[in-house]
């Protein structure tokens, strides 16, 4: 059991975002919660009060409230120890006033090593319909599988030096120097060097292993041990898969960004691949990976389909990082493939529907066309179903925050577009992004650009299938663009 209030924290639409309880643990004014304490009033008068909570049989706590609902509860320590916290469903977690990161995917692999002192210690949780749980490692080191970062082995490519990263746990009080990973598969076996871990923490990262003996299509297990000077800390085994070049697949690369590795995945084109073809870029969605966005495609006989991950399936929104992600992914893709340069084409789904506003607008030079689906024209939409866009605040430094958020509001650069093929692909019945963001962007487009495409899916939801992506006249339409030659053009807006 627990205790709830929905604190009216405001997370959404905002320019500036309002909590009392946050601001009055930092402040340290915030008193022991109990049953029936009144903390304030909300912004419609009422008051914020703490109610009790159980978990239903699911060991889910099923409360409401949205972005400002908090869950408080106390864990009785017989001693000053460190366990791991995972929390599904949370947005952030203060473990004894100190904040941490949440999951709000639910992706279940978010394992936060917390100190807790001897006796009682406070956790308020943001979020709702949470499920959690404190465990205590049997070993104060240890290797995660649950979230890796792994490229598929690919019959026929370079497979003798390919790169994973798993998660390492330190749940100790000093950083771990001095580490190795052992790689093993298929009779071969591999050493990597790690970096420092700082202590209390966790920290994904890479290693190499050989995978050229294991070029059968199917799963294979790749035995890791982490090692410190020599003795063995932990072991685990890590699933890889091996497949035919013709199917999706997804390559690992370090980034120039910061060093981590990221990957992207390929639905490559059908037949053999030459120089020459064109290359689809499709930008993935909110809680969506980049080899789940592949698959959902099938493969085109006239190009390859390339999807970049976005800081993994959290970093949504394709600016700041995302944009110099996808451009990343993009030159990785083109150095690949040598597409026809003027054959590169831009689309994605939902937030990737942003990201294809976003960088269609940005980088008009880039693409042929373009091809938004189910997608929000500006971040500021986010989280709205309403399509309405918030464009004025109460507050100075609100309306500042607003004006430094311009360069995502793409109805503002919509020009940019003239240049490119814009085709519009939403679902009329769409409860998640309003079909009326779409709507407007014709209508904005109707009184300039020269050849725009644009379709309503008769009763489509957010997502009614793969075709919600993988429309043929998507790709029709992409056919008949191309991006001008330099020499060709002779007018300047």
């Amino acid at each position: 059991t627990g205790l709830s209030l929905n604190a009216g924290s405001k997370y959404g639409r905002e320019a500036l975002y309002t909590d009392i309880l946050a601001h009055g643990l930092y402040t340290g004014n915030l008193a022991a919660p109990k049953d029936g304490q009144v903390i304030g009033q909300n912004d419609r008068g009422m008051d914020i009060k703490w109610t009790q909570v159980a978990a239903d049989t699911a060991n889910r706590f099923r409360t409401w409230g949205g972005g400002g609902n908090y869950l408080y509860f106390t864990y009785t320590s017989d001693k000053a120890q460190v366990a791991l916290l995972n929390i599904q469903g949370n947005s952030s977690v203060y473990v004894n006033g100190e904040m941490h990161a949440g999951d709000p995917y639910r992706m279940g692999f978010m394992n936060i090593p917390v100190r807790l002192r001897k006796g009682n210690n406070d956790l308020y949780v943001r979020g709702q319909g949470i499920v959690a749980r404190l465990t205590f490692p049997a070993k104060p080191i240890l290797l995660s599988v649950e979230d890796p970062t792994v490229p598929y082995i690919v019959k026929g490519k370079e497979n003798g030096n390919l790169k994973a990263a798993v998660v390492v746990i330190n749940t100790s009080a000093k950083p771990l120097k001095n580490l190795q990973i052992r790689s093993s598969l298929a009779g071969k076996t591999m050493m990597s060097s790690l970096p420092v871990i700082p202590a209390y923490s966790t920290r994904k990262v890479y290693f190499s292993f050989n995978g050229s003996s294991a070029v059968d299509k199917g799963m294979n297990d790749c035995l890791l041990s982490l090692l410190q000077n020599g003795k063995e800390l932990d072991q685990k085994t890590l699933k890889v898969e091996s497949t035919e070049a013709s199917d999706k697949y997804s390559n690992t690369f370090v980034s120039n960004i910061d060093g981590s590795l990221q990957y992207y995945s390929v639905a490559p084109k059908k037949g053999q691949q030459e120089d020459g073809a064109a290359l689809f870029f499709s930008v993935h969605g909110a809680g969506v990976e980049a080899i789940g966005q592949a698959k959902a495609y099938q493969s085109k006989d006239w190009g390859n389909l390339v999807t970049p991950t976005n800081r993994r399936p959290r970093g949504f929104n394709w600016e700041d990082w995302g944009r110099l992600d996808a451009l990343e992914v993009l030159a990785l893709a083109k150095k690949e493939f040598k597409p026809n340069p003027q054959h590169i084409y831009l689309t994605g789904h939902s937030m990737g529907g942003h990201g294809t506003w976003f960088l269609g607008a940005t980088y008009p030079d880039k693409w042929a066309a373009i091809a938004p689906c189910a997608g929000y024209p500006t971040l500021k939409t986010y989280g709205s179903a309403d399509g309405l866009i918030p464009d004025s605040s109460n507050s100075h430094t609100g309306r500042i925050l607003l004006r430094a958020s311009n360069q995502s509001d793409v109805p503002k650069l919509a020009t940019n577009y003239k240049q490119l093929g814009v085709y519009i692909l939403h679902g009329d019945d769409d409860r998640t992004v309003s079909v009326d963001y779409a709507r407007q962007m014709k209508q904005q487009l109707a009184a300039f650009h020269p050849n725009f495409s644009y379709y309503e899916y008769p009763g489509g939801s957010h997502w009614y299938g793969d075709h919600s992506v993988d429309w043929q006249p998507i790709f029709d339409y992409f056919k008949w663009h191309k991006i001008a030659p330099d020499a060709d053009v002779n007018t300047i807006d």
